[in-house]
């Protein structure tokens, strides 16, 4: 059995400014939410049940997992859809910050690069130093996404260390998705010329992407998003890009549309990211054709861009709570650092039951502010510093 490695957050990674030049709290709460739903995702996978379900569509189930699994709920543990949303969101704030005047291409690489990288390498150390301290025991009847933590080698160290070379998601399976992170922001200046100048032909490109995305995952392994390529992953950025050169039109339509249609939306939103998952409620995926499944996997994509979309309209209001705004702040911290505390906690109680989020999550919690504080809010100083400078010697003289 292979044993999934998904994970969402964006990665959570840190966001800059939104439309005019500041940032869009709801979007920052969004984030925050998908980076819990990655943390449960990841807690309740050290329950077996939930653990097959979530990774064999014939698994035998009980009705509560079933209830879970393959109905709506199992948006509110679905950490792909999750990564989805993060990617749809590095796509939309990245093309904003740059369309804004006074960008500057110069500063941007290593601004992005070091908020991106500097996290990630505190990260590993800190996932390796709990898997070192922390003994793995008897493994017998634990989950195989946890047993699957128990060996680090140097190989899947240093590919996580360097992201685009060699594997990556050893030490933490979440860092799959920033590879596609530093790989967007790398190529960003070609998406946001493509989005800029067709975006006249909005409806044709989305097509486009739709069909691209559906081509990614037809020649990949359908069950496993995590692990289809560039076909598949790009267009969830491009389509957050797609967003950015529109919100004009879409905050528009947000002021226009009444409660209704916006729930209308919402339900949307609900049933197609959960629509690879509602299969199951008739055992149809394991007899379906691959390309009637694959579809499901761009109905998801869509799906992601449909909640981004709507909170830049009603659900945003939500999503500026104090509360969920502090989580948005720290969903690239909590991202990075969640999963070797679950497998930690797997490890040390050996819960196999979904219990474990009572400890999970508040540790987690209490983790990622650490980190944000320690790690991550100067790496953003280290980042502004660099541009600021860099910025300067770029300026015009005289």
């Amino acid at each position: 059995m292979t044993v999934p490695t998904t994970t969402g957050s964006r990665a959570p990674a840190p966001a800059p400014g939104a439309a005019g030049g500041g940032r869009l709290p709801a979007l920052d709460g969004l984030r925050g939410v998908a980076a819990l739903v990655v943390l449960v995702h990841h807690s309740l996978l050290l329950t077996p049940a939930l653990m097959a379900a979530h990774g064999d569509p014939s698994a035998p189930r009980s009705a509560l997992v079933q209830a879970v699994s393959a109905t709506p709920l199992h948006l509110l543990w679905d950490g792909e859809v999750a990564v989805q949303v993060f990617f749809v969101l590095s796509g939309f704030v990245l093309t904003v910050a740059a369309t804004r005047e006074g960008h500057r291409w110069g500063a941007y690489y290593p601004q992005r690069l070091l908020r991106l990288y500097v996290p990630v390498w505190a990260a590993v150390v800190l996932a390796v130093a709990l898997r070192l301290a922390v003994p793995t025991g008897d493994t017998a009847g634990l989950s195989p996404w946890l047993t699957y933590h128990g060996d680090l080698g140097r190989a899947g160290v240093l590919g996580d260390l360097l992201l685009l070379v060699g594997p990556a998601g050893s030490t933490m399976t979440a860092l799959w998705s920033l590879r596609w992170e530093v790989l967007f922001s790398l190529l960003l200046p070609v998406f946001v010329l493509a989005a800029t100048r067709l975006r006249h032909w909005a409806p044709l490109v989305l097509g486009a992407l739709a069909a691209t995305a559906w081509l990614g995952a037809v020649a990949g392994p359908v069950e496993a998003p995590y692990a289809l390529g560039a076909l598949y992953q790009l267009p969830l950025f491009a389509l957050g890009c797609v967003l950015a050169v529109g919100r004009d039109r879409v905050g528009a339509v947000a002021a226009r549309w009444g409660a209704p249609a916006w729930a209308a939306v919402l339900l949307a939103a609900v049933l197609l990211t959960t629509s690879y998952w509602l299969l199951d409620l008739g055992g149809l995926r394991a007899d379906l054709p691959g390309g009637v499944v694959a579809l499901t996997r761009v109905l998801q994509a869509a799906g992601a861009g449909l909640l981004v979309a709507a909170a830049l309209g009603p659900l945003g209001r939500p999503l500026r709570h104090p509360a969920v705004r502090w989580l948005g702040s720290r969903s690239f911290s909590l991202y990075l650092v969640h999963e070797p505390v679950v497998v930690a906690v797997g490890y040390l109680t050996g819960w196999t039951t979904p219990a474990v989020l009572l400890l999970t999550v508040p540790a987690s919690l209490l983790l990622a502010e650490g980190f944000f504080r320690a790690v991550e809010r100067p790496s953003h100083r280290l980042a502004r510093a660099v541009g600021a400078r860099l910025s300067r010697r770029g300026a015009p003289v005289g």
